[in-house]
């Protein structure tokens, strides 16, 4: 006689799928992102800067399981808002200033 455990039933297990919180949603993170990469003093800086968080980025997906074809979607609408947010903070893409 076999126990009840062995019923296909109980051994079935449902698979799931992971969803990555949108990267161009996180508004904080790609602010500071923005804000630190044009207080960098040369371009080489501001340049190492962003492969520090790209590669952060890419650490965060890896300890989430994210498949590397979504990283690629994830990782490209990121640096799409951080340069948005960049044209925005940047001074001289304000008429008068920054005096805002």
């Amino acid at each position: 006689m076999t126990s009840h455990t062995d019923l296909p039933l109980f051994r079935w297990k449902q698979e799931c799928q992971l969803i990555a919180f949108p990267t161009k949603n996180r508004v904080g993170k790609i602010r500071d992102v923005a804000q630190k990469w044009l207080s960098q003093r040369t371009d080489g800086l501001a340049k190492k800067y962003a492969q520090q968080i790209d590669g952060d980025l890419q650490a965060h997906f890896d300890k989430l399981g994210i498949l590397p074809s979504e990283r690629k979607q994830l990782t490209s609408e990121f640096w799409k808002e951080v340069r948005a947010e960049i044209a925005r903070q940047r001074p001289s893409s304000r008429p008068g200033g920054n005096a805002a």
